[in-house]
């Protein structure tokens, strides 16, 4: 096969697995590229015969082979084509809530000292951007915090810096955030100087940054970019980020990533949506105070512009948000509801009932609204409860089930949180959270095949969903 040398260079150059971008992805974008490059500089004929697709396919992947290995901005070229940036402001807001609680305390127990962020990969901007966002509004300085942000696109990174988004950047109805920090041009929304500057952006090659950086980090963004590597790349890459993790420091990875991380030894934050981990055996895991985040062994000096990161995302414990000053806390996003995706072929599961409760349901259930709260609040046990009392009264409501998924997910009943995907799954069998959360779950049983598939369902779901396209 004429593909497989251009599987094992991109493998070997980023860690991505080529069977992890969907059936054909790495062959189209080299088919592209040929046509641009070998088509461009040969002669008519051969561009003629490329253009008609008549061209044998060894004789195109041939002639592109020689151009790729010979030239350093076709390389980067290529990986361009391929690394599609899918994220948006606030992506999966808990963690920005996480982050402005956790970053303000541990300033308040350590004054002075500079709180490092990372995010890798960084994308086109939003993440650092928005965590940059969520320290503002928790009230810290500019000189304060810095964000170093990474990303093996070049394309990406120079997006980010220019800082201009469209609408698709912009998703779900708590957008207060856009008329503060933005400004509306013929080009698009344009980000505000201030929140450009607390970002320090740079084009890298994850694996080899991680090993090279010497600083240590409070927070790290690594979300939604493991899934892509072959195992032995994903415990690499989690063994540089733990390196590159302060002592009592946090990393957020995405939905999907979740069990990486427990199969590392991670121990999660159990901050529900928020998807962070701490390592266990770091100085201050232990603390009475789980938000405590205890001096770095390596510091460097902040040097007057904060430094973003991309690639790694850190997650803090489970505490109301009152921390926050009140006026600054209620400025962040709002949780928003999963995103309701066009349907694919359900599970083959049985559309149950709640069980029964030993407690008569009251004449008004809770809302889901209430059940989330408590949840987000860390009241695991109280938003099981609320969340059970709203699913029977609805038991045709796949957010009830998906809640109940993940308190039980947080709360270690890996069982019990399957059963609740596969509910909220049948019930809405294109629901991206929940097919990503199984996949996760199958992931740590050790059933690769089943979370591969769950995996491609959840980014036909993606594709198809009305918010990513309109939003």
């Amino acid at each position: 096969m004429s593909l497989a040398r251009f599987e094992s260079w991109l493998l070997e150059e980023t860690g991505i697995d080529a069977e992890s971008l969907g059936a054909q992805a790495l062959a189209r974008a080299v088919a592209a590229r040929a046509a641009a490059t070998v088509g461009a500089g040969a002669g008519a004929g051969v561009a003629a015969d490329l253009a008609g697709g008549t061209l044998h396919p060894e004789a195109a992947h041939d002639a592109y082979w020689s151009v790729l290995t010979a030239t350093a901005a076709e390389r980067q070229a290529l990986i361009d084509t391929l690394v599609v940036p899918e994220t948006w402001f606030f992506r999966e807001r808990e963690a920005f809530a996480a982050l402005a609680r956790g970053g303000m305390e541990r300033l308040v127990r350590h004054p002075g000292e500079v709180l490092r962020v990372l995010s890798a990969p960084c994308s086109t901007g939003e993440e650092p951007y928005s965590a940059a966002m969520a320290l503002f509004e928790a009230g810290l300085a500019h000189e304060q915090f810095g964000i170093d942000a990474i990303d093996i696109s070049s394309a990406s990174i120079e997006a980010a810096a220019h800082g201009v988004y469209g609408r698709n950047a912009f998703r779900g109805d708590a957008l207060a955030f856009r008329e503060r920090y933005f400004h509306a041009t013929p080009q698009g929304w344009q980000l505000a100087d201030a929140v450009r500057r607390a970002v320090h952006f740079e084009r890298a090659n994850l694996f080899e940054w991680l090993a090279a950086h010497p600083v240590r980090y409070d927070f790290i963004f690594c979300r939604n970019v493991l899934i892509y590597f072959d195992r032995q790349a994903q415990d690499r890459a989690i063994g540089l980020l733990r390196a590159r993790l302060a002592d009592g420091g946090m990393i957020f990875v995405g939905p999907a990533e979740t069990g990486l991380m427990m199969r590392h030894e991670f121990a999660s934050a159990q901050i529900p949506l928020a998807f962070g981990f701490r390592w266990p055996g770091g100085e201050g895991a232990q603390a009475a105070d789980p938000l405590a985040l205890p001096a770095r062994s390596v510091r460097t000096q902040h040097d007057g512009a904060p430094h973003p990161s991309s690639y790694a995302t850190l997650h803090t414990s489970l505490r109301p948000l009152h921390t926050v000053p009140p006026t600054r806390a209620a400025a962040l996003p709002a949780m928003r509801p999963a995103t309701q995706f066009a349907t694919t072929p359900a599970f083959a599961a049985s559309k149950a009932a709640p069980q029964a409760s030993s407690t008569p349901n009251p004449p008004n259930p809770p809302t889901l609204a209430e059940a989330r709260r408590l949840a987000d609040a860390g009241s695991l046990d109280a938003a099981a409860r609320a969340a059970t009392q709203h699913a029977q009264a609805a038991p045709d409501d796949a957010e009830a089930w998906y809640l109940l998924g993940l308190i039980a997910d947080a709360q270690g009943e890996a069982a019990l949180a399957l059963g609740h995907y596969r509910k909220t799954l049948y019930l809405e069998p294109g629901h991206y959270e929940a097919l990503t959360h199984l996949a996760a779950l199958l992931e740590v049983q050790g059933d690769a095949d089943g979370a591969r598939r769950l995996m491609r369902r959840a980014e036909r779901a993606s594709q198809r969903s009305p918010g990513g396209a309109n939003a």
